[in-house]
């Protein structure tokens, strides 16, 4: 889906966003902000939200030099999730080893999105969870999922955010040895890059390792990715792909994908005909 007019209050938030976190000095903001919100006047609207999104943050590193301007809420996310993980067996909700659950569970780590919510305490976080396991979802969706991750022997499996997945691990845990990881090409915003792997406790975890896709940029577009990327991409029998910013880069595509996200945003929402903040299983081409 490419970007439209009710993107912009987002992406002039992102900048805004960008600039504090990467400079107290208000002169250097006011630059970033200037520059960003120059390159939306201009923008033509004809690339998914998260390309431009991309492009504002590369505004920010460009003025200041600091690469990865998340890097604490990684980690800070990071061990938020495991001490949920280790919080599961009090949540009555959460039967392990189900497929369900777990699918659940991997939803509501986008739900939470730790880059955003990582100050939340931990009863306030397991609430969420607790919501998230016994909420709504469509169960012709879920067999469905199950059935095609079951058949399958080669599953791309595409990240978003540091925390959510320390979820996703248990969720892809029975099927990891058919499991492609697919990480962001760069850094950008609190997405999961290749470094970031073992903070998640994913280092060694998949049958193949890792795909780089879209350099730097919050969502999964072929052109912007890596030869390697677009090989296993075609070559995989299912494609599962986790948050919002990868849903509005492939919605498009042929392919079979699985989405799990949160639909976060007006656009999103009004597209899909749901409710703000409702979690989402969508079959892409199934």
């Amino acid at each position: 889906m490419n970007a439209c007019i009710e993107c912009l209050p987002c992406l002039g938030k992102n900048a805004v966003e960008a600039a504090k976190r990467s400079t107290d000095d208000h002169g250097v903001q006011k630059q970033i902000v200037r520059e960003a919100l120059e390159l939306l006047a201009r923008d033509p609207m004809d690339m998914p939200p998260p390309y431009i999104a991309a492009q504002i943050l590369r505004i920010a590193q460009k003025y200041t030099g600091i690469k990865d301007l998340y890097a604490e809420e990684k980690r800070r996310s990071n061990e938020l999730a495991e001490r949920l993980v280790a919080e599961l067996p009090s949540i009555p909700e959460y039967i392990p080893g189900d497929f369900e659950s777990g699918l659940r569970l991997a939803i509501a780590g986008n739900i939470l999105d730790f880059g955003v919510f990582t100050d939340l305490n931990i009863e306030q976080a397991l609430k969420v969870v607790r919501k998230t396991l016994s909420v709504p979802l469509d169960p012709v969706s879920v067999q469905k999922l199950k059935e095609k991750m079951d058949a399958a022997t080669h599953i791309l499996y595409v990240l978003d955010n540091c925390g959510e997945a320390v979820f996703d691990r248990i969720f892809m845990t029975p099927y990891r040895h058919k499991i492609t990881l697919a990480v962001r090409g760069g850094v950008t915003f609190n997405d999961v890059t290749a470094d970031d792997l073992k903070q998640c406790g994913l280092h060694n975890f998949a049958a193949r390792q890792i795909a780089s896709a879209s350099y730097g940029i919050p969502g999964t577009i072929l052109p912007e990715s890596t030869e390697e990327f677009r090989k296993i991409y075609h070559s995989a029998d299912l494609i599962l792909a986790k948050g919002q910013g990868n849903f509005e880069t492939m919605n498009e595509n042929p392919e079979s994908i699985a989405f799990l996200f949160l639909a976060k945003c007006q656009t999103v929402t009004k597209l899909l005909g749901v409710e703000p903040n409702s979690i989402q299983l969508i079959l892409n081409n199934f």
